[in-house]
C-alpha cells in the first residue's frame, strides 16, 4: 500500500509539471514515466491512459471536496452585518482549506479542462447552497426579484471566479485573507466594494 502511494505522489507530482510546461495535449505517459522515473508497465497498472489519469485527478478531487464538505453545512446561510466585522463560514473555509491543500493541481486541472471541471465544482457548490438553505430555511427559494437560477448563478459563478483568479496569482494570498475577502463579498454592494458612497451619486 506504501509503495502504491509513494508511485501515485510520483506520478502526480510529474503531472503537474508536465502540465505546466507542456501543457496536456502535448505530454505523453512516455513524459509522466520518465519523469516520474517509473516504469510504464507500473503507470499502465495504475491507469489506462493519460486521459484516464486527468479523470482519476478530477474525480478525486471533487469526491474528497464533497466528502469534506458534508459535515461542514451548519453555517453555510448565516446573515452577518458586515460594518461589525464578519465570521467566516465554516464551510468556506473548508473550501478553501482543501483547493489550498491541492493547489497545484487543481490549477492546472482548470487550466487543461477548465470548463469541465468547472461546470463539475459549481455543481457540487450548488448543491451545498441547496443544503444550506434547507438547513435554514426549510426550502432553496431566494429573493423573488431575481430568478433562482439567476441567483444561484450569480453566487456560485462569483465564488468560481475568485477561486480562478486566486489560482492565478504569482502569490497567492493565504486561506484565512481569502476567506475573509470572499465574505465580505457576500455582503459589499457594488457601491460598497467600488467605494463609492451612494448618497453622493
Amino acid at each position: 500500500m506504501q509503495r502504491k502511494t509513494q508511485t501515485n505522489e510520483k506520478i502526480k507530482k510529474a503531472f503537474i509539471e508536465l502540465m505546466k510546461t507542456k501543457g496536456f495535449e502535448h505530454l505523453s505517459v512516455r513524459d509522466i514515466t520518465s519523469l516520474a522515473n517509473i516504469n510504464r508497465s507500473t503507470f499502465y497498472a495504475h491507469y489506462e491512459d493519460k486521459y484516464d489519469l486527468e479523470k482519476y485527478f478530477e474525480d478525486t478531487i471533487l469526491s474528497e471536496l464533497s466528502e469534506k464538505l458534508q459535515d461542514n453545512l451548519d453555517t453555510t446561510m448565516q446573515y452577518q452585518d458586515v460594518t461589525q466585522g464578519v465570521e467566516p463560514y465554516t464551510v468556506l473555509t473548508t473550501i478553501m482549506e482543501y483547493v489550498a491543500s491541492e493547489f497545484e493541481l487543481v490549477k492546472v486541472l482548470m487550466n487543461s479542462n477548465g470548463t469541465t471541471f468547472e461546470t463539475r465544482v459549481k455543481k457540487i457548490l450548488r448543491q451545498v447552497i441547496d443544503q444550506g438553505l434547507y438547513l435554514k430555511k426549510g426550502n432553496d427559494k431566494m429573493e423573488r426579484q431575481i430568478p433562482n437560477d439567476y441567483a444561484y448563478e450569480i453566487i456560485v459563478s462569483g465564488l468560481m471566479d475568485t477561486i480562478k483568479y486566486w489560482l492565478s496569482k504569482e502569490k497567492p494570498e493565504n486561506v484565512s485573507t481569502i476567506v475573509d475577502i470572499i465574505m465580505k463579498t457576500r455582503y459589499l454592494s457594488p457601491y460598497d466594494l467600488l467605494g463609492v458612497d451612494d448618497r453622493k451619486v
